[in-house]
């Protein structure tokens, strides 16, 4: 800035300089200009003095010239120099063969000496007057003015009038002219110089004004803003504003002390100060007040308003701008509370890490990343970890910890601290040492990095814990989760990770799967007991150990299940020689106890990428089917193309299932009714609601197909209820039609009947189509009776209540007998169809279907009779009173528009032949 306002200052003054210059210069100019107008004004006005007729004839008298006209004109010429003092000479030229020549002169002749120069010519030759320049000759330098005089007869110029000045009169002249311009000028400069001096002195106080002004804003910010308590002190008391004004005390004075300026100016510093630190304070006071320290440090506290003290470090000092008053000085305050809460803390962290280090079941460390990462530090607790003090592993000094870590540990521990500190994170890694007793210990280092300035400066702090127990654990824990509890065996959780393994190996051989599933030894479970069933599976799997080989692995995958996972046997000979070793030693192991069991056999395709639950899946399949054969037991059953095709068509209908339910229409899901004939009045009583499942690739799919699916994937509830409905809505169309006498009949599950809500879901679709229960059956399988019977049978005495017929289907199947009939509160017996099919057989009398049909009547039921295909059946059984048929002989299941077109066709009286 004061370079700038320096060129500034410097470009006004030639600026000044420049300007005056140019004004003198005009000025001269102008003075100049005049000065020569008028000598020429003047010299017109000599030349008209003299006849223009009398210089021509002298002129042209160049050899006798006319003495009188002569001296008259000489004697004018002299009379006009004399009489002009400015003029030094007068003079008339004339021309002749072209030189200048002096016709005549005002002095004496010879006293002019006219030169050959071209200004004098010019007059001649323009006939203008000619205002020569200072020029120099013999009598000195002079400024000539030259006026042309013509001859009256022929205006020719016939000769010239010349008038000399000296040049440093004319000089002299112009010089006494501009002497008042001069003084105007050096008055200017002097005013302008004037002016620039206050405006440069007005401009140095603005910017002292300025500094002026940020000291006093930087020393209020740094006194009013300063985390520093600052007070001014005149011996024992606080000075007040009226002394100093604002800047006595400090804001941050009076936070840290508790008090406003005004109570501090009515107190003395001893009234505040803590009483254990004031005899301290007043001592330290008194020597700096008799002159012998310059000022003090004390950490003491004062007391605030509410009686709390506060601790502070205290600096006392002298006012060095003030020497009149020497009692003045300086206080400056901390709050130092904090600070000392900190090193409180700090003191309690160190304790209680001395605490946690002596007590830490392992050591603490720092070393320097270097190649044997030397110890810097290391705590007390490394005795009872390796066996060595401390200091012998700090600098190496006895030996170095990289010696005691396992050689095969060593790289890995070194990546990770490596790896670790270049992306300065923490690190943990897990390896063993060596004692100095020879012991073999697990240990966990946990550590990160700490950068200094210079990668020389890096250091790497951790703990290293003892973690040998949790090792051991972890060691019975992998071998618990590996190992059958039962017989020690490898588990399915081994088996499958090794299938995984061994399926990313393209180029792995021959591979199987071989499953024995001993499941019939439930059976024995519940006649000897569950250990007579342990020590059983114990032999068997002692007995499967001595087929076990490299090649040949044995996995327990289930209590009663086991498999061998085979590799590189040579071809499916081979494979089937084992198996039939195994088969001819479990059937000798099982033969005593009247049991069998099944060995299922997967051959796995070399990458072929399957799921490994999928193929323990197949060869579970597989070993069932095995148990089913009618064969001996424990024949191998090996995985086929059929198993294949049935697994495929199982996973299609359960897709199919789940189609129906997702779906809001029917989904596949399809209708038929079978009508039912009533015997005594020969009229269809009502029909037989019969599900069918229509597939898009396996087509129409049978009930005991896709039932049992059903209920396995718990779909039957959400299934059946549509079958319900549609059942009902079939009802409530053929009661809109008249037909007010029918029945419908709809097949249910013993899982859709223990359903809790099972009845009150019925009772509320039939209430939304608006069937009445009366209209409605239920049939049931024998097999129900085998599940929860007493929960059976108050369901169906539920339904009953509410008017619904309840039947049991398939009656005689296996589980039935006329105890548990009697019991149940059913409406109906359904016979068979084996029982129907009797007869057409000739031994009439060997049939027990009219028993059935008599003891159903004895028992409170009707009989229905399914399965009526010949006209011998329909009279045998009329004449046995059954109550009711069905059957092909009646007529087929039906679409819901040919049940509906087979009920329009046939009158309610006409007779079934």
């Amino acid at each position: 800035m004061n370079r700038l306002s320096g060129w500034l200052v410097a470009w006004l003054i030639l600026t000044l300089l420049l300007t005056s210059s140019f004004y003198l210069f005009v000025a001269w100019n102008r003075y100049r200009q005049n000065a020569s107008e008028q000598a020429i004004q003047l010299a017109q006005s000599l030349a008209s003095v003299f006849h223009a007729e009398h210089v021509a004839a002298l002129a042209d008298s160049s050899e006798d010239p006319d003495q009188t006209a002569y001296l008259l004109t000489k004697n004018s010429l002299g009379e006009l120099a004399a009489s002009t003092r400015s003029i030094h000479s007068a003079y008339f030229l004339v021309e002749r063969e072209g030189e200048i020549i002096i016709l005549l002169e005002s002095g004496p002749s010879g006293l002019v000496d006219v030169e050959a120069n071209e200004l004098h010519h010019e007059p001649f030759q323009t006939g203008h007057i000619v205002l020569t320049g200072p020029v120099t000759d013999s009598r000195g330098t002079w400024i000539s003015v030259l006026v042309p005089i013509r001859d009256p007869a022929n205006q020719q110029i016939c000769a010239v009038l010349g008038l000399d000045y000296a040049a440093s009169e004319w000089t002299g002249q112009l010089w006494k002219r501009l002497v008042p311009d001069v003084v105007i000028v050096m008055c200017m400069l002097l005013l302008s110089l004037a002016f620039l001096r206050n405006l440069l002195q007005h401009a140095a106080l603005k910017r002292l004004a300025g500094k002026l002004a940020a000291r006093e804003a930087l020393y209020r910010s740094v006194f009013d803003q300063a985390p520093i308590g600052i007070a001014i002190v005149q011996d024992d008391h606080f000075v007040s504003r009226k002394e100093f004004g604002d800047a006595n005390i400090n804001p941050a004075f009076e936070a840290i002390l508790g008090r406003t300026s005004q109570e501090l100016e009515n107190l003395t510093w001893p009234e505040i100060t803590y009483a254990d630190d004031l005899e301290a304070d007043l001592e330290r006071f008194e020597s700096f007040r008799a002159g012998k320290v310059n000022g003090y440090t004390l950490e003491k506290r004062f007391i605030r308003p509410d009686g709390t003290p506060v601790w502070t470090r205290m600096l006392v000092t002298r006012l060095t701008d003030f020497p009149a008053d020497p009692s003045l000085h300086l206080c400056l305050v901390e709050d130092i509370a904090e600070r000392l809460a900190t090193a409180t803390a700090l003191r309690e962290s160190e304790r209680s890490k001395a605490v946690l280090l002596s007590h830490l079941p392992g050591l603490a460390f720092r070393c320097r990343v270097d190649r044997d990462w030397t110890m810097q530090y290391v705590s007390a607790g490394c005795l009872a970890l390796t066996g060595y003090p401390p200091e012998s592993l700090i600098d190496n000094k006895s030996l170095s910890y990289t010696s005691i870590v396992d050689p095969a540990y060593r790289g890995l521990l070194f990546a990770a601290r490596a790896g670790k500190r270049q992306t300065r994170q923490s690190y943990r890694s897990e390896y063993p040492i060596t004692t100095a007793g020879g012991e073999t210990k697990w240990v966990l280092e946990l550590g990160h990095g700490v950068f200094g300035g210079q990668s020389e400066d890096d250091t790497l702090e951790g703990m290293i814990l003892d973690i040998t127990d949790r090792k051991k654990m972890e060691n019975e824990l992998r071998t618990i989760n590996e190992h059958d509890a039962l017989t020690g065996l490898f588990n399915r959780h081994v088996l499958e990770r090794m299938l995984a393994a061994a399926d990313m190996d393209q180029a792995a051989g021959n591979r199987a799967i071989v499953s024995i599933n001993c499941a019939p030894v439930q059976v024995l479970t519940k006649t000897y007991g569950f250990h007579y069933t342990q020590d059983l599976l114990k032999k068997t799997a002692d007995l499967l150990r001595l087929f076990g080989s490299e090649q040949r692995l044995l996995f327990s995958t289930c209590w009663d299940r086991f498999v061998f996972y085979l590799t590189a046997y040579q071809n499916r000979e081979a494979l089937l020689d084992f198996c039939a070793s195994l088969s001819t030693r479990l059937t000798a192991l099982y033969k005593a106890e009247r049991i069998g069991g099944g060995i299922g056999v997967l051959e796995i395709e070399p990458g072929c990428g399957q799921d490994v639950d999928q193929l323990l899946k197949k060869v579970l399949i597989v070993s069932e089917k095995s148990m089913n054969l009618p064969e001996a037991s424990f024949q191998a059953c090996f995985f086929g193309p059929d198993i294949e095709s049935d697994l495929i068509r199982t996973e299609t209908i359960k897709r199919d299932l789940l189609r129906i339910v997702d779906d809001e229409g029917d989904g596949g899901l399809a209708l038929q009714f079978q009508p039912i004939l009533d015997l005594p009045s020969n009229r269809i009583c009502g029909f037989e609601a019969l599900c069918r499942l229509n597939s898009e690739s396996l087509g129409r799919v049978p009930p005991l197909d896709f039932i049992p699916l059903a209920e396995e994937i718990k779909l039957i509830i959400p299934i059946g209820h549509k079958i319900i409905r549609r059942a009902f809505r079939f009802l409530r169309n053929m009661l809109d039609r008249g037909y007010s006498d029918l029945t419908v009949s709809v097949n249910i599950s013993a899982i859709q009947l223990l359903q809790h809500d099972f009845v009150a879901q019925l009772l509320q679709s039939a209430c939304d189509i608006g069937v009445s229960p009366g209209h409605i059956g239920i049939e049931l399988t024998e097999s129900i009776l085998a599940t929860d019977y007493d929960e059976i049978n108050r369901r169906i005495s539920a339904l009953r209540q509410l008017g619904i017929h309840v039947a049991i289907d398939d009656f005689g199947t296996g589980y039935s007998s006329f105890a548990r009939e009697q019991a149940l509160r059913v409406d109906c017996l359904k016979i068979d169809k084996q029982f129907i099919d009797s007869l057409l057989d000739d031994q009439l009398e060997l049939s027990i279907t009219s028993d059935i049909i008599s003891m159903a009547h004895k028992l409170g039921h009707y009989a229905i009779a399914e399965g009526v295909e010949e006209e011998k059946q329909l009279l045998q059984l009329r004449s046995w009173h059954c109550d009711q048929i069905q059957g092909y002989l009646i007529g087929r299941p039906l679409d819901e528009e040919a049940a509906i077109a087979f009920l329009d066709k046939q009158p309610w009286q006409q007779a079934i032949p």
